[in-house]
């Protein structure tokens, strides 16, 4: 089994900065320089995209906390309205895709992008991903705010209490090879919504699956919310591949 370690912190005075936080944070960079570095490529204006792209990260936040309070903890909402504002808090990590895709379609509408540009820009993000997503999940894996069932698979973790899955630790494992994937397709052209789609399609039946490991969370007539959001990502993933595939191998016509 993988061993217990607990997460790094960096007393300063009177704050104390924890791995998660950096990690975090490597992951925003990681994601927004893969996006406007490749933007030009796509033909898309690199400083309208690095602004637009501040923009779906700090909408993805906020719709990370939004979703998680709403879907996992309505009884704070209900007692609390003002629980919603705490971006700070908890996290759902498809509340943050969904956010950031949500202000992505906004502000390119607003900014009055194309549509083709704007599924460009939606796609690149979707090849984005998997690399911010390595070092966000390495957070999760240390902070252990994923605790699953017990277990004495080799994949469990060997925590104080007894061994269990840590859920940020799989979902780590998981997505570097998703990552090195991405890395080799890239060597040559894909059509638009190429990595959008296999991105869902990869990563929505592994977290489905996942879910059922989780511990605690709420669950409506036995799935938690992120296993139905599963379901729309898998189906919406499939729809996006599919029509990139289709176009790639529709003949052009004089």
């Amino acid at each position: 089994m993988f061993p217990y370690v607990e997460q790094p912190s960096l007393s300063l005075g009177s704050y104390t900065l924890y791995f998660f936080q950096v990690a975090v944070c490597a992951a925003v960079i990681v994601g927004y320089e893969i996006v406007v570095r490749r933007a030009p490529r796509l033909g898309l204006d690199a400083d309208q995209t690095a602004s637009l792209v501040a923009w779906v990260i700090l909408f993805g936040f906020i719709g990370s906390h939004v979703f998680d309070v709403l879907a996992y903890y309505p009884e704070r909402v209900l007692a609390d309205p003002l629980e919603l504002l705490k971006i700070w808090g908890s996290m759902s990590s498809f509340g943050g895709m969904m956010g950031g895709m949500l202000a992505a379609v906004v502000l390119t509408r607003r900014r009055g992008w194309s549509g083709s540009d704007a599924f460009k820009l939606a796609d690149t993000i979707g090849f984005a991903f998997p690399f911010a997503w390595v070092f966000g999940r390495l957070g999760c894996a240390l902070a252990h705010d994923h605790v699953g069932v017990p277990t004495d698979h080799w994949l469990g973790v060997r925590f104080p209490d007894g061994p269990r899955f840590d859920l940020g630790l799989l979902e780590l494992l998981y997505t570097i090879p998703i990552a090195a994937l991405f890395f080799a397709l890239d060597r040559k052209p894909r059509p638009t919504g190429f990595y959008l789609g296999l991105f869902l399609i990869l990563y929505a039946p592994v977290r489905f699956a996942m879910d059922m490991l989780r511990t605690g969370d709420a669950r409506y007539l036995g799935w938690t919310p992120g296993q139905y959001v599963s379901i729309l990502a898998l189906l919406a993933g499939a729809a996006i591949l599919g029509s990139a595939l289709r176009r790639r191998s529709t003949p052009a016509h004089a």
